[in-house]
């Protein structure tokens, strides 16, 4: 289903060269559950962000059903985002002047399934919160609502980067039963975490350290 071929990724700063991934390779087939894991700075953001679409690698390709991501044309890499990727990550990017279930409703533009909003709202237990505003929520109850609007236009493909990063132990058990939940209707799922705990929800892991490539499966 997915892809990843001699990917590398180099930022300059300062005059510094910095290299984020280093010919990193690897395939994802459909309903996998991969987890990238590894120390901070050894890439694992910048390769989930490249799967996505979100970075431009400077060399190597991501292939989705055989075709690259990145030569995709404008619309081609609108509808891949929009469609078939949906994103969650550890800063819930929420749109503080809308409510909850206008956050969610966003990612389905006209398309707006309002059962299939209702459904993932209580399942999330998030019903009673609909019409608030992210200012009035908890954390957990923000990430839930980032969750919903990554998954409610049915994607094929969920990529977390370190969601449970600020959740207190409860609340990540509660996102990534939802996540498994995804997983388990067929979606896959490529989740970025530096917790054990996480990364155990996973069939497989990606190991980086220092933008190289160390692959096992989990134990």
């Amino acid at each position: 289903m997915i892809e990843v071929n001699q990917l590398t990724k180099i930022y300059t700063k300062n005059g510094n060269r910095f290299t984020a991934l280093n010919e990193v390779t690897f395939k994802v087939d459909k309903g996998e559950f991969i987890a990238v894991v590894g120390p901070s700075g050894s890439g694992k953001s910048t390769l989930l962000h490249s799967i996505g679409g979100l970075i431009r690698p400077d060399s190597g390709k991501v292939l989705f059903r055989g075709k690259d991501i990145y030569a995709f044309s404008n619309q081609e890499a609108n509808q891949f985002r929009r469609k078939r990727v949906g994103f969650v990550f550890q800063q819930f990017h929420l749109m503080p002047y809308l409510t909850v279930y206008e956050n969610i409703k966003m990612a389905e533009g006209n398309n707006t399934d309002r059962h299939r909003i209702a459904t993932y709202l209580e399942k999330c237990l998030l019903s009673p919160l609909q019409n608030k505003y992210p200012s009035e929520l908890s954390v957990g109850e923000k990430q839930r609502t980032a969750f919903i609007r990554a998954i409610v236009s049915k994607p094929e493909i969920l990529l977390a980067d370190e969601p449970t990063g600020n959740l207190d132990p409860e609340n990540s058990k509660i996102l990534l039963s939802l996540i498994e939940d995804f997983h388990q209707s067929g979606g896959t799922v490529l989740l970025v975490t530096h917790e054990l705990e996480s990364a155990k929800y996973a069939n497989r892991n990606i190991s980086l350290r220092a933008g190289k490539q160390v692959t096992k499966d989990l134990e």
